[in-house]
């Protein structure tokens, strides 16, 4: 017999905020992407992650992330699954649900431009000039308020080597492209010479790149806003970000301590409204840095939802229904597929501990070889009880 769970609703869902008539779409485009993970499974795994905040908004998602255990396991959680779905199982049914939508005039939410020859400039919502535009990282300081951008020069691969004077090691390489990019895959870290060579090589195909100064960061804040439909902004929370030294993501803390003082949420705010001048609507998260001398340093402008935004907006309503203070959003490959998950996550969400947010069954799965994979948000009293209860699910197989 199924626990009843108490239901763990968003503090404003995606349908209140886009306002009704669009089609959210998650995933970014099958062709090859330099800049983002390449690797279908993840990409598709990210069609479910924010089910738990679309109110009645429809989705285009993978069928891998909808199966009848998937949806089991949401469920049991107490998420609410009101939405309709566009499901696309390769890379022609995804295509073509493009087309249809088209010809019937629907407008799409979309968290990265496709390629022309992929989507018509028809399907979306916002101008996909505008969204490359604030996404590219070359435009970043005629964005953020003075005084709060990194020192950065803007140079090709060409170059790179002639502009380091102004630079000592180590420094940060960043792609300032128009392209989809996510998750640090546009970002090196060079802390010597040998690293610069490698940086020219790595980003010779980029149209542009920027030098930035290496941050000493003592805290690290994932900064989010929303634009509505009817031109309300809201703020949406901080998460504090979890960065490998190479400066790639792996999740997020979200808690009392990730909320940050408030000059650093008015900083946000200010890139927000720069955003929304020029037309943007929708949600942003924006990567604002406090160094250990004082300075709060905006890095990075991300004008899509963030990895972070669903637990955000669940926050509130998972204090009060299962009295957990601390989320740590993670994700995971299951070594020994669904049924060792499906275990687990069963027993997390029963014990009051986890909330699954995107699952993705292998066995279900188009691609030859697939991982099951899941996204979700361990909770506790403390960052140190969530990290013993991440460790239950590690020491079940899943990494």
């Amino acid at each position: 017999m199924q626990i009843s769970k108490p239901a763990i609703v968003p503090r404003f869902t995606f349908s209140e905020i886009y306002g009704p008539g669009l089609i959210f779409n998650p995933r970014p485009s099958f062709a090859h992407n330099k800049w983002i993970p390449d690797c279908p499974v993840k990409l598709d795994l990210l069609t479910g992650s924010q089910f738990a905040v679309l109110g009645s908004m429809p989705v285009i998602c993978s069928r891998a992330v909808t199966t009848q255990k998937a949806t089991e396991l949401y469920e049991r959680a107490g998420l609410q699954l009101r939405f309709p779905v566009h499901e696309y199982s390769t890379k022609e049914d995804y295509r073509r649900i493009f087309g249809r939508l088209e010809n019937e005039r629907k407008k799409m939410v979309v968290q990265h431009i496709h390629p022309e020859e992929e989507m018509s400039s028809e399907n979306y919502w916002i101008d996909p000039g505008l969204v490359q535009y604030l996404n590219n990282k070359a435009n970043l300081e005629e964005l953020v308020p003075p005084g709060h951008a990194p020192k950065r020069k803007s140079t090709t691969s060409a170059e790179l080597d002639d502009q380091l004077a102004d630079f000592p090691f180590p420094c940060v390489v960043k792609a300032a492209t128009n392209e989809a990019n996510a998750a640090g895959f546009d970002v090196f870290i060079c802390r010597n010479k040998e690293d610069i060579k490698k940086a020219a090589d790595f980003f010779a195909s980029c149209e542009g790149i920027v030098i930035e100064e290496y941050l000493e960061i003592e805290q690290n804040y994932c900064v989010q806003f929303a634009c509505t439909a009817d031109e309300r902004l809201l703020y949406l929370g901080s998460a504090v970000q979890n960065i490998t030294n190479d400066g790639k993501y792996e999740g997020n803390w979200v808690d009392k301590e990730s909320e940050p003082g408030d000059e650093v949420v008015k900083i946000g705010r200010r890139i927000m409204e720069e955003g929304c001048k020029r037309g943007y609507k929708g949600i942003a998260g924006f990567d604002i840095a406090v160094t250990p001398d004082g300075r709060k340093i905006a890095f990075d402008l991300n004008f899509r939802v963030n990895g972070s935004t669903s637990a955000l907006l669940l926050r509130d309503s998972i204090e009060e229904h299962l009295g957990q203070k601390v989320i740590k959003y993670v994700s995971w490959k299951s070594i020994g597929g669904i049924e060792p998950l499906y275990d687990c996550v069963k027993r997390g969400i029963e014990d009051g501990y986890f909330i699954p947010l995107s699952i993705y069954d292998g066995n279900e799965s188009p691609y030859e070889d697939a991982d099951t994979l899941i996204q979700g948000l361990v909770l506790g009293d403390s960052r140190e009880e969530a990290e013993q209860k991440e460790s239950i699910f590690q020491r079940a197989g899943l990494s």
